[in-house]
């Protein structure tokens, strides 16, 4: 069976306020955790099952550390197509995550 996963790429300032909160909201059977700690632009690697609850709940996620000043920057990658979209709304991030083998890096 080929699963639909999405990746969520986070600097390290993102993933000491987000990653428990992801971890918190996400069940647990459906996230991959990888953490390098050797690059403090892509620290932690997310690999998540990418069903419709599981994207809401990480755009909600993203949404509200946004809103408190802690992501800056996102960017959304679809193949070889890299753009910024850093005033995203909920449901436009909720779109582009449903996106099969969707991208989304945060700092």
């Amino acid at each position: 069976m080929n699963t639909k996963r999405l990746r969520l790429l986070l600097s390290q300032s993102v993933s000491r306020v987000m990653l428990d909160d992801i971890r918190a909201v996400v069940p647990a059977q459906a996230l991959n955790v990888f953490i390098n700690g050797l690059d403090e632009a892509h620290y932690a690697t997310i690999d998540c099952l990418q069903s419709e609850e599981n994207c809401a709940l990480l755009a909600s996620v993203i949404v509200v550390w946004r809103q408190l000043g802690h992501v800056h920057s996102i960017h959304y990658q679809k193949g070889e197509h890299l753009r910024q979209v850093d005033d995203a709304t909920q449901f436009q991030l909720f779109s582009m995550m449903k996106t099969h083998r969707a991208i989304v890096q945060l700092a």
